[in-house]
């Protein structure tokens, strides 16, 4: 993911990058498993280390995105576009380990607005369990949350198709773990 991030946003310094099993060598870890006579696999699968810190148990905002993922009218069902989207939200997601991760659902002004706020809530859960269910160590249970707005937070006018189009929206918020 990161090299992904890295080629995207430095073309020009860095075109490709190798893979991971081209630059980190375990073979240390792994001879002396053996010698120990434990699982090579999980010696080298629990080097990373923990290191959440006790925070206050108030969580800041680390980032914020409003995402384009596209969902059939009136309904929480993703059209067949969203799954490249979907694909970039958990890249840049999944990069953000440790954090806690709210999904905010809106709509435009189309309709009655206790309806709106029902489908704002069912595209948020819509995007929740996508996440969890496609990745679920990524996002175990309790990592999201969701927000519904109906057509309260409109970012555009909603007096034309294409102001409607900016309101019917995902915006995914990245907290920090303390």
């Amino acid at each position: 993911t990161f090299g992904n991030i890295v080629v995207q946003q430095y073309p020009n310094l860095v075109k490709e990058y190798p893979p991971y099993a081209a630059v980190v060598d375990t073979s240390y870890l792994e001879n002396v498993a053996k010698k120990a006579n434990v699982d090579p696999d999980k010696v080298v699968a629990s080097t990373s280390t923990n290191t959440k810190k006790e925070g206050t148990g108030k969580k800041e905002p680390v980032s914020r995105k409003n995402w384009d993922i596209k969902f059939e009218t009136g309904r929480a069902t993703f059209t067949s576009s969203a799954s490249s989207e979907l694909k970039k939200l958990v890249n840049d997601l999944v990069i953000a380990g440790g954090t806690s991760v709210e999904i905010h659902g809106h709509t435009d002004n189309v309709g009655d607005a206790n309806a709106n706020m029902k489908l704002s809530e069912s595209r948020a859960f819509a995007v929740k369990n996508w996440l969890e269910k496609n990745y679920p160590k990524q996002f175990p249970s309790g990592r999201i949350s969701i927000s519904a707005h109906g057509q309260k937070n409109p970012v555009a006018e909603n007096s034309s198709e294409a102001g409607r189009a900016k309101n019917r929206r995902v915006e995914i918020k990245i907290l920090s773990s303390n």
